[in-house]
């Protein structure tokens, strides 16, 4: 930080010059002034935490527009004023019978001058009103007339997911399934960092440590989904709001606009989303444990029948098993 007063102004704070920065290069500085003051927690826990406080009102003030313009008045930031560009004059045949059609032409006043051939009567005539197609009912009736609201579920409701095909999972090599489980391992872990904002149609990151949370958690969000394409990989599918919402470069100034129905939506989205991933890691994670039973019962009947193909086998086993034996008897 330059020398100065303190606490400095947001754009100061985070390298920036007044005025400058747009949603997605403000995001990614907060993330990286955040990373270097982690280093620090454990020794300077409470410069630590205010300096956390002041990225995230920083974050919270430069990514929403009515904020940041009401911020940028109060440091006397002047706003860039429109310019106006003259439209070019028209060019060629075009332009010639434009600037003559642009002539003035002055015309004597008469009483009830109209154009040639144009009939003399009023300008204008005076109808009868249209009658209303409904009928205008006072609010005090339709409030009587009006149904009570349902109240709102506690539970979001569970929709049908899509089947897995079986034989899909069955064709993947060893060394598929157990990277494929290790990006999924990761992927479930960042995809509950979101649950307190986008699993919770309630939360409307009110606060800057929530939205310093979120920031977060959309970052380890934005590393760990691209590994798990094969299960988020269509538009339609489970969880497609939630990671096209992770993917926005303002993705915390798009959740707190979002409308309660919208944020609803994403939290049904967040839940379908994390029950895919949850199965698909379920399923590979015991494909992977029969195939090492069953390897380890395949060693077992390999040798068996080795030893039924070449029987010297079995009397190459019994001399090194004399020998072992006379050696232990020799030492002892």
């Amino acid at each position: 930080m330059p020398p100065g007063a303190w606490p400095p102004d947001h754009y100061t704070l985070l390298g920036l010059e007044r005025g400058a920065g747009d949603f997605a290069d403000i995001e990614s500085r907060v993330l990286d002034r955040m990373e270097l003051l982690r280093r620090y927690q454990l020794l300077h826990p409470d410069p630590v935490t205010a300096g956390m406080n002041r990225l995230a009102q920083a974050l919270v003030c430069l990514t929403d527009p009515t904020a940041r313009a009401a911020y940028d008045r109060g440091l006397g930031i002047a706003i860039a004023p429109f310019e106006v560009v003259d439209d070019e004059p028209p060019s060629g045949e075009f332009g010639a019978v434009r600037s003559a059609e642009a002539v003035p032409v002055e015309v004597a006043f008469e009483s009830g001058l109209g154009a040639p051939g144009e009939d003399s009567s009023a300008a204008y005539k005076v109808a009868d009103p249209t009658p209303a197609p409904y009928e205008v009912v006072p609010e005090e009736l339709i409030a009587e007339e009006l149904p009570e609201p349902d109240n709102a579920p506690d539970a979001l409701p569970a929709l049908p997911l899509p089947a897995v095909p079986v034989a899909r999972i069955n064709q993947l090599k060893p060394r598929t399934v157990y990277r494929r489980l290790a990006a999924l391992r990761r992927a479930l872990r960042a995809w509950d960092g979101l649950r307190p904002v986008m699993g919770n149609p309630t939360e409307a990151l009110a606060t800057p440590i929530s939205v310093l949370l979120f920031i977060r958690a959309v970052a380890s969000a934005r590393e760990a989904i691209p590994r798990v394409a094969f299960v988020l990989n269509e538009p339609s599918a489970p969880g497609a709001l939630v990671t096209a919402l992770v993917s926005s470069s303002h993705a915390a100034h798009t959740v707190r606009t979002l409308l309660p129905s919208q944020r609803q939506s994403v939290a049904l989205d967040w839940r379908r989303g994390y029950d895919v991933l949850r199965r698909e890691h379920d399923q590979l994670r015991a494909l992977a444990l029969g195939r090492r039973a069953r390897r380890r019962a395949n060693s077992g009947a390999n040798f068996l029948l080795a030893l039924r193909r070449t029987p010297e086998l079995a009397l190459v086993v019994l001399a090194l098993a004399a020998l072992f034996v006379s050696l232990i008897r020799r030492n002892s």
